[in-house]
């Protein structure tokens, strides 16, 4: 294959898809399917789209196989997260290329997945590769909301998704280590589990120049102060475990048994705090909690009668929900009322022994020899959890290389990608297809 070619056709293409402004909400991810219906119809693979609400526009592509094996599904979402433009180098919705970046709102998060997955597709028709299972491209709504007119309603009306044996979507990484060597490939087959909650208290209204007892945002703030403190017990599931175990022979000598052993390292006070400073590593390792709205009064000079905040909870799965709402409760007080906003269920993660992760392995090896291939507990929340749900096989894995800083920027300012990880998650991408499904 001509991959200078290939990527000058990715990269036009994820530009294109990046003006499109799909900021969820209100989505108007139907924009985004008629994006991929027009390049499909171009390449005669069928393709349908799906609009259950308006605006909220899916599209499914299928490159058919000779059905000798169940299909694999290609998933990605359309629609973003708003953008805080004035904070921004650049437009980002211009799709604008500086220093061999690719500059945008879902330059990684999730618009770059959906154009190298659709790649695939025209590379394999192109190649006019021999298939044993169907090839399924499916591109999303809603995802960044919930997925209620996304996968989830997919789940619900789209049987030959359903009838999927593997899903890749996004989530995991080829990560890279400060001097820019693949340190590792994280493959998320799980994540963990959505609790939002919404606090409130009441209060007693009036004049603010008359200060008194019962101000409902005093009484917030210190069961705000008390909850965001809590330092939530350890539980390391197996495959945290063995997340930190394979990564131990890359660690200096001094952290590789605490690696072999990451039960043993949280008892020793400096590795703990070190490990847990890494956002990321301790949130794998404990229930977290995130104040993220704020909202009581109006006027500066009025005392508000109500006041109430918003705080994201992951739970580890397993985790039991009412212990955890009971000591929510016990910690913020009775005059704070505690409500359930939104939750979901906790899942099994799925398996490791499979065809599809030993093809991601046999890449690692060929693409950068000993470098672990590890399961990553998701801290977040992807569309994954619907296809679990359903039993497919469902691993988080974008194939670009990225340094954590680079990861940092995903909902963030000035979130890009790297061109070359066009072209190099084109390539790993086809050789995954090829490994488990052609002839």
């Amino acid at each position: 294959m001509d991959w200078d070619k290939l990527l000058e056709e990715a990269t036009q293409y994820l530009q294109e898809y990046i003006r499109l402004e799909t900021v969820n909400p209100p989505g108007n991810e139907i924009e985004g399917a008629e994006f991929f219906k027009k390049i499909f119809d171009a390449e005669s693979i069928p393709c349908e789209l799906f609009e259950p609400s308006a605006g909220k526009g899916n599209l499914m592509a299928t490159l058919k196989g000779t059905g000798e094996k169940r299909p694999v599904l290609l998933l990605s979402h359309i629609d973003v997260v708003p953008a805080e433009t004035k904070c921004w180098e650049v437009d980002p919705f211009r799709g604008v290329i500086q220093e061999g970046y690719l500059y945008g709102r879902g330059a990684l998060d999730n618009k770059s997945m959906g154009i190298v997955e659709m790649m695939s597709l025209l590379i394999l028709k192109r190649e006019r590769a021999s298939l044993k299972r169907d090839i399924l491209f499916f591109a999303s709504a809603d995802e960044e909301t919930g997925g209620r007119w996304g996968v989830r309603w997919a789940m619900e009306n789209l049987p030959p998704l359903g009838r999927s044996e593997y899903a890749l979507n996004e989530g995991g990484y080829m990560m890279l280590n400060e001097s820019g060597i693949p340190d590792r490939y994280e493959v998320s087959s799980g994540q963990k589990v959505i609790l939002q909650l919404r606090l409130k208290t009441r209060g007693t209204s009036g004049h603010a120049s008359m200060p008194h007892s019962d101000n409902p945002n005093v009484k917030l703030v210190h069961a705000l102060e008390t909850i965001t403190q809590w330092e939530t017990p350890y539980c390391v599931l197996p495959m945290v475990k063995e997340y930190f175990l394979k990564m131990a022979p890359k660690q200096p000598a001094y952290e590789k048994g605490y690696f072999e052993d990451i039960e043993k390292g949280l008892k020793d006070e400096s590795f703990r705090i070190w490990l847990t400073s890494n956002p990321i590593y301790n949130a794998m390792l404990r229930n977290t909690i995130s104040l993220t709205v704020l909202q009581g009064g109006s006027k500066a000079n009025v005392i508000p009668s109500e006041s109430t905040a918003t705080l994201d909870c992951r739970l580890i799965p397993g985790t039991n929900k009412e212990e955890f709402l009971r000591e929510v409760g016990k910690r913020v007080g009775d005059e704070i009322e505690v409500e359930v906003i939104a939750e979901s269920r906790s899942l099994p993660p799925s398996p490791l022994d499979t065809e599809l992760f030993q093809a991601i392995q046999k890449m690692a090896d060929e693409n950068d020899p000993g470098c672990p291939v590890v399961p990553l507990l998701l801290p977040g929340a992807t569309d994954s959890r619907f296809l679990r749900e359903k039993g497919i096989i469902t691993y988080d894995f974008c194939p670009f290389r990225l340094p954590e800083k680079e990861l940092m920027r995903v909902h963030g300012n000035n979130e890009r990608v790297a061109l070359e990880n066009l072209r190099f998650g084109m390539k790993m991408m086809v050789g995954l297809i090829k490994e488990i499904a052609v002839q």
